[in-house]
């Protein structure tokens, strides 16, 4: 690639490229989650991992948890701060052009795009039942908190979609699908883009 060229950029979700970051039984893959860097790279995107604001805030041996749990300000507070220090090179990457997409986690209660895990009435003794929660569709507290200081620094929103990880029940094909049906969709967009533009272009003498 030209050094000068637009780039194509997925800033993805920590723990989609570290599984070692969930939480204990959270984890579905060895290391990374392959489907999801096999379609991002077939497709010529830049790879930026993301921070995971739940491993430094809690730790490895954290309990599971929901969004209501992690709505506090002083979690908000932490990932204000993580936020304001990644901020910079996103707006680099939009400043000169490049394609910056989001790749969150849905169903976490930090990362989720599309879906995070919700319980209002969550607290003390970790012995909930199985799937004692409900996936409700919002943005997790460390994406709400990311897209604030963006939109403090006078950036567009990301186009962002999640990879169901934290679903209750992992789908890994409708994932595949979700995702590939998200990508695609951008490349036809850009090349209907390309295409006015080439229209639009005086004919050559």
């Amino acid at each position: 690639m030209e050094q000068d060229a637009p780039r194509k950029v997925a800033l993805i979700a920590h723990c989609l490229l570290n599984q070692n970051a969930k939480v204990c039984e959270g984890a579905h893959y060895r290391g990374l989650v392959s489907p999801v860097v096999e379609a991002l790279r077939s497709r010529g995107y830049m790879l930026l991992q993301l921070p995971c604001p739940e491993l430094a805030f809690a730790g490895v041996r954290r309990w599971w948890a929901v969004y209501e749990q992690y709505d506090t300000p002083a979690y908000r507070a932490h990932c204000r701060r993580l936020a304001q220090a990644i901020a910079p090179l996103i707006e680099q990457h939009l400043r000169r052009g490049d394609e910056v997409i989001l790749i969150g986690l849905d169903g976490s209660p930090s990362t989720g795009v599309r879906f995070t895990s919700s319980k209002p009435d969550w607290g003390g003794r970790p012995n909930r039942p199985e799937d004692d929660w409900q996936i409700v569709p919002r943005r997790g507290v460390w994406i709400e908190e990311l897209e604030a200081e963006l939109a403090r620094r006078g950036l567009p929103p990301l186009p962002a979609t999640g990879w169901a990880l934290d679903m209750g029940r992992f789908d890994e094909a409708g994932s595949r699908r979700d995702l590939e049906q998200f990508l695609d969709g951008r490349e036809i967009a850009a090349g209907s883009r390309d295409d006015d533009s080439a229209a639009g272009e005086p004919a050559a003498p």
